[in-house]
């Protein structure tokens, strides 16, 4: 049985270029998809450098299903944890303002009644990834050592997902990594407490270029992976729960 209740949260950080036209965007495709559907949109700014704030301001005050929180600092991390604290409802999804699928709502919405989580993978054989060959690879690489350290049984930590409030918010201050791997950590924690998964396939276009450096991105992923694989021992103690 699908339920027609839910929140999107989006963190959001120096996305003026793109903000008020993708999320139009988005609430036109949930109107199309679920016309009946009873949802909000949590936008969570955390230190944005640019218009990024105003521009949500002046979203809330045209339609009221959108809902904005406004963080000091930036952390994707922290803007998830606020976003699933404010969530009115218990089926949440966290969609980026740049990668979004209706039709994995709309699915998802189905599959809840049966999963906890609903994760959308891009590495899934029927997946389509049009990212640049070398952001690709690098994340396969990553996701790969991720499903075999960590011995889970899913292909892919990072993008658009589906889960239950209720079961995540007693646990999203345990999770150690702030940033590029808040994600994985939650999704590994979840898989140790013997949670239920079902991956989806999605389709994965980037709409504008990285804000930030190849350079920034590579060392700041690898200390936070690195860091990531220094807790396992922290999140194995969850599988004896």
């Amino acid at each position: 049985m699908k339920t027609s209740a839910f929140s999107l949260i989006i963190p959001i950080y120096n996305e003026a270029e793109i903000l008020e036209n993708q999320v139009e965007k988005l609430m036109h495709e949930v109107g199309r998809v679920l016309p009946n559907a009873e949802y909000e949109v949590i936008l969570v700014e955390n230190g944005s450098t640019d218009n990024s704030f105003n521009i949500a301001e002046k979203l809330t005050k045209k339609n009221s299903l959108i809902k904005l929180v406004r963080l000091k600092n930036s952390s994707y991390g922290q803007a998830f944890k606020e976003g699933v604290r404010n969530a009115r409802y218990d089926f949440v999804f966290q969609f980026d303002i740049d990668f979004w699928d209706t039709d994995f709502l709309d699915l998802s919405l189905l599959l809840l009644g049966r999963y906890d989580f609903i994760i959308g993978s891009k590495n899934l054989g029927t997946s389509i990834d049009r990212r640049p060959l070398t952001r690709k690879i690098f994340s396969k690489m990553l996701e790969f050592f991720l499903k075999f350290y960590f011995n889970v049984p899913f292909s892919d930590t990072h993008g658009i997902k589906a889960m239950k409030r209720q079961l995540i918010l007693p646990l999203i201050d345990e999770v150690q990594s702030q940033n590029h791997f808040f994600d994985s950590e939650l999704l590994i924690m979840c898989h140790y407490l013997r949670y239920s998964f079902k991956e989806l396939p999605v389709s994965l276009q980037e709409i504008r270029g990285t804000r930030f450096s190849f350079l920034i991105r590579t060392v700041e992923t690898l200390y936070e992976f690195i860091k990531l694989i220094s807790v396992k021992k922290l999140l194995v103690r969850y599988a004896y729960f």
